[in-house]
């Protein structure tokens, strides 16, 4: 009898992307020019989508997506007013991209474990830590070509991070309270800019097979998102070449320096 464990379906596929509506925080809360939408599409895909600009903040630049704190409806979660995923049992993330071939740039997957952190005084959530793994999208020379093609992140590939900058005290992420999940477009110090996009089909929790480590789906993890392994060298410019690292600042902490306020 087949007992493996079903991927858990956190948004797209079985259930829908919007509404509530996911928060936008874009670099536009420093000054600069970028901006980025999540819009919802036939058959529960959605589109991340935008404009990343580079030239308002010398060369520094990014646009997310956050899926909003409260739960939309019953879930898995019972419905609570605010939302948390008991992933413990799973292996991983799997992001699930609508065809085989994009726009060939790097986008990011973060997880938030923590509950918010509260407002600003200027309205803005207060940092905290992100737990992210990067993944890209196919391009001239792009993976796929069928109906979906699928990105797994085990866990071990998820860096935590705050304001940037890999965090190495941060512990473990906490698999059984993922609390939001997000989607960033960032510029990498000006190797990325213009308009992006990427269609997606859904956002799993899934369980390994046995005897699948090492198999085809993990290679294409490790080739296809940048800091799961970071081994190979098609990953330095995602993985330990993370903008930012070989200087020991993170990429927000470069970037606030630029800008004509600080946060």
């Amino acid at each position: 009898m087949n007992t493996t464990l079903q991927p858990y379906v956190l948004f797209g596929s079985t259930k829908p992307w919007l509404p509530p509506p996911w928060t936008t925080t874009d670099d536009r809360v420093r000054g600069g020019a970028s901006q980025s939408y999540l819009s919802a599409l036939p058959d529960n895909c959605a589109n991340f989508h935008g404009h990343l600009d580079t030239s308002t903040l010398g060369g520094a630049g990014f646009a997310s997506q956050f899926s909003p704190p409260e739960a939309a409806g019953t879930d898995k979660d019972g419905g609570d007013e605010e939302r948390s995923w008991d992933l413990s049992a799973y292996d991983g993330i799997e992001v699930e991209v609508v065809g085989g071939k994009g726009d060939g740039k790097i986008y990011t997957l973060i997880l938030k474990d923590e509950e918010a952190a509260g407002k600003r005084g200027d309205g803005r959530e207060k940092a905290g830590i992100n737990w992210e793994v990067d993944f890209k999208v196919g391009g001239e020379e792009g993976e796929g070509g069928g109906d979906v093609t699928r990105f797994f992140a085990p866990w071990k590939g998820f860096k935590a991070t705050f304001r940037g900058k890999e965090k190495e005290d941060a512990g473990e992420l906490k698999k059984g309270q993922v609390r939001r999940i997000g989607l960033m477009m960032r510029s990498y110090f000006g190797k990325q800019e213009g308009d992006f996009g990427v269609v997606l089909r859904a956002i799993c929790a899934r369980k390994t097979n046995a005897g699948e480590e090492g198999g085809a789906e993990e290679r294409n993890a490790m080739d296809a998102v940048g800091r799961s392994q970071g081994s190979g060298p098609e990953n330095t410019d995602t993985a330990d070449h993370r903008p930012g690292k070989e200087r020991g600042i993170g990429w927000i902490d470069w970037f606030s320096g630029l800008c004509t306020f600080r946060g």
